[in-house]
């Protein structure tokens, strides 16, 4: 049986635009994205140092707080590897590169400006959509219906711009708030403006990585683990032997191993989920039908 539903009155169209001029606004101001890392070293010589770093992003700033905990061992940490250690590169092309030079040049696209502007369009488009619905045109409704999914698929796309934008090494906003410091780590995959965003994962042998995608409420949470032995620890004279297979247990290369874990989670600003009313919203308060074959719009005969 079909549900009941409230029958169209003078002044509906009107209310429904308030309210999604109101709604509009409020997503505008508010944060788009927030991204978290949580992360500790579990082993090693840098452990048990631990990184919490947050991401907010909105219309127009990137804002990144970033907080060192237990950093004295970390510290300790960087002043004692070498940076410059590498895994050795066998592979190379028949112009003689090796494959770690090829393809290195990013790309100069600002996914996440182009993100914002996507979603600056459909919030304006949301609203035109609602202000045509006042005007006796039979599209309307598909029009509206257009605008809203436009900006349901813009906002669950921004994440994805946002993880683009890091790869590019240069998220294009205004950045601003407190970037509490940088490092290295042995994850080498966290965000920009985190520990963990310069080393490189060439510079471990032996190393194993573990992820794990799991969706949540308006985002995605990214668990990854990681270990290895780090070459920036040992001599050089040390490190062709554990490149070549792992050191035996308690030896003095074994003390070059470092294991890393962290949880990623990328999310919707919570005030993005307001715009689930607006379904209701056309359901209790629709728009006045037209009349076709009478020619007439809200009970009144429109003029030949």
């Amino acid at each position: 049986m079909k549900p009941p539903r409230p029958r169209p009155f003078a002044g509906a169209g009107g209310v429904r635009l308030a309210i999604t001029c109101l709604l509009a606004v409020h997503v505008f101001i508010s944060a788009w994205l927030v991204a978290s890392v949580e992360a500790s070293y579990t082993e090693g010589r840098p452990a048990p140092t631990e990184f919490h770093s947050l991401v907010a992003i909105d219309n127009e700033q990137t804002l990144i707080d970033v907080r060192i905990e237990r950093a004295t061992a970390f510290f300790l940490y960087t002043l004692q590897r070498d940076d410059t250690a590498r895994m050795p590169v066998n592979t190379t092309g028949d112009d003689g590169q090796t494959d770690s030079d090829e393809g290195s040049g990013g790309s100069d696209r600002d996914w996440l400006k182009i993100g914002r502007n996507w979603i600056k369009v459909s919030l304006v488009l949301l609203v035109l959509s609602e202000l045509v619905m006042m005007v006796p045109w039979k599209w309307r409704h598909y029009l509206r219906v257009f605008a809203f999914a436009m900006t349901l698929i813009a906002f669950s796309m921004f994440p994805i711009a946002y993880v683009a934008s890091l790869g590019g090494g240069d998220d294009g906003g205004d950045d601003g708030g407190d970037d509490g410091g940088g490092g290295d780590d042995g994850g080498g995959s966290a965000t920009e403006g985190t520990p963990g965003a310069e080393i490189e994962t060439r510079a471990f042998a032996h190393s194993e990585e573990n992820v794990q995608i799991r969706p949540i409420w308006l985002g995605f949470e990214l668990q990854a683990d990681f270990s290895g032995y780090d070459l920036g620890l040992l001599d050089e004279d040390d490190r062709e032997g554990v490149i070549a297979e792992p050191p035996a247990e308690n030896s003095t290369e074994a003390k070059s191993f470092v294991a890393f874990e962290s949880t990623f989670n990328i999310e919707l600003g919570q005030n993005l989920d307001s715009l689930l009313i607006l379904p209701l919203m056309w359901y209790f308060l629709p728009a006045t039908p037209i009349k076709q074959d009478e020619k007439t719009y809200g009970g009144l005969l429109e003029s030949e």
